[in-house]
């Protein structure tokens, strides 16, 4: 068992940058419960808020019980809510989550934020306890912040434009092998969904695998000023998000901000196959290490080799033989960062490429599915021109295909780019027809025709389903890729799976 997160091995550094050298929750500590309380106290205080008690127990000793007792945990959704849970109700397009206070409290929450403006609206109801606050998102912030100080292990940020929640499953993956390891739920990376991960460590958990996810400037270092990592992962930085940040550039920089964000000396894990990430990453008091297919990288196989529907192949120095059950060149750069991170840690070889050979791909993920005999890459979770390119290049070296089909929906917050980029994505079909609908059809339909391939193009989904059931047979492969708005997967609906 790997000591986590003392050295050699794995150093925590604190928000200063010092080294801590102290042993995790020594003495009397250690016969506290699983999971930290957050006082009422401490969230009145980390909130800036004030706290409300209707019902507050008569006797000094029991008055000063009560305000130690508090919550572990916490949620945005009543429906969640388990007993001694902290419930955080936002505002939201239909209904406010104020609405479901006296809910959370008869599941048994052990307390609730509240917005000043709305508590004269239910202060009447028998409520329990309740911290009244100015910004109920910037409490939630504040008290993650706060939390995390006490916390003495790993705490690993990743970025990127693409590939990150697959990063985030794999690196979790490797270091579960030897330590228990929390990590974001989900893509749940966002401003709340950062500080509800990090409310969600307990005592047993020696190292986090944080998601950090932006759509504009700055983000990313909120988020990592939340968070406090002393270790990042930046997978890459490509078209995504350009709505927001204005040029590629722009990107980089901005993921990038992780890693200048980290301790000196803390261990930085960047792709190695994005020039302009390993440009803005340079000046970083952290030690940038590279991983990727690129020359030069710190981290890079000697083997790769694509497998079809049974996945791909790698060989690294000091490791077995890796068989992923992911599919592409952009899913083994994932795996990748694994790796690179399993060495720098030392981690036991064969038990962590057991455990990437044991992962499957999430859902929308490049899911490899069969319907009537043919294959069907489901990509449909997310798109950028990167992951396009990357997706594209799969079907056009998939083995064993009599016809290839790149069925495309449109990429989202590419700004004023976004007909340029769809134009160039139909020029990167290859050995495929290419199949599209959404309302960046046409763009790609002339990219496609500037390197000589047929598109065609579908007035709605509904269209695009009828064609590809007729298309459907043995020894045919169709990639199905598309921003989450596109909601692509729709095409496949009624359709019988194999697989």
């Amino acid at each position: 068992m790997t000591d986590f997160p003392l050295p050699p091995r794995i150093v925590a550094t604190d928000r200063a940058g010092a080294d801590s050298g102290a042993p995790p929750h020594a003495g009397p500590e250690a016969t506290a419960p699983a999971t930290p309380m957050i006082t009422l106290v401490e969230l009145a205080q980390w909130s800036r808020g004030d706290l409300v008690v209707k019902h507050v127990p008569e006797g000094a000793v029991a008055r000063e019980e009560f305000l130690r007792s508090g919550v572990t945990g916490a949620s945005l959704d009543s429906r969640a809510i388990a007993p001694g849970m902290l419930f955080v109700p936002l505002p939201g397009r239909k209904v406010d989550g104020h609405a479901f206070l006296d809910e959370v409290f008869a599941r048994g929450a052990g307390a609730a934020l509240c917005a000043r403006a709305v508590h004269p609206l239910i202060a009447h109801h028998d409520l329990g306890p309740l911290v009244l606050v100015d910004d109920v998102t910037v409490a939630l912030q504040s008290i993650a912040t706060e939390y995390r100080k006490r916390w003495p292990g790993l705490m690993v940020g990743v970025t990127g434009s693409a590939g990150k929640t697959t990063t985030k499953e794999l690196v979790a993956a490797a270091f579960a092998t030897e330590a228990p390891t929390l990590r974001t739920l989900g893509n749940k990376n966002n401003h709340w969904g950062v500080p509800l991960t990090i409310l969600g460590l307990e005592r047993r958990h020696q190292v986090a695998i944080v998601e950090m996810g932006m759509n504009a400037p700055g983000e990313i270092a909120a988020l990592a000023a939340i968070a406090g990592p002393n270790a990042a992962i930046v997978t890459n930085a490509g078209s995504a998000h350009l709505e927001g940040l204005g040029s590629l550039e722009g990107v980089a920089r901005e993921k990038a901000s992780l890693v200048h964000a980290l301790p000196k000396g803390a261990p930085a894990f960047v792709g190695a196959d994005s020039p302009l990430l390993l440009e803005a990453v340079k000046g970083a008091k952290a030690e940038v290490i590279t991983y990727g297919f690129a020359k030069g990288a710190a981290v890079r196989p000697r083997v790769h080799e694509e497998l079809g529907a049974a996945g791909s192949r790698l060989e690294v120095d000091g490791f077995p033989p890796l068989h992923l059950q992911l599919v592409g060149r952009h899913m083994a750069a994932n795996a990748l960062a694994a790796l690179a991170v399993a060495k720098r840690w030392k981690l036991d070889p064969e038990r962590v490429v057991a455990a990437l050979a044991a992962y499957a791909p999430m859902g929308g993920r490049m899911e490899v599915k069969r319907a009537r005999g043919a294959t069907l890459l489901v990509d449909c979770y997310n798109a950028n021109p990167d992951s396009m390119a990357a997706a594209l290049a799969s079907l056009a070296s998939w083995p064993g295909a009599v016809r290839r089909i790149a069925l495309l929906g449109d990429m989202r917050e590419l700004g004023e780019t976004a007909a340029r980029l769809h134009e160039e994505t139909g020029e990167k079909v290859r050995g495929a027809e290419l199949w599209t609908v959404g309302a960046h059809a046409g763009d790609y339909a002339r990219g496609a025709a500037r390197a000589g391939v047929a598109a065609r193009v579908f007035d709605d989904k509904p269209a695009a389903a009828a064609a590809l059931r007729e298309a459907l047979a043995e020894g045919v492969v169709v990639l199905l890729k598309g921003s989450r708005g596109a909601a692509l997967e729709h095409v496949l609906e009624g359709l019988d799976m194999e697989s």
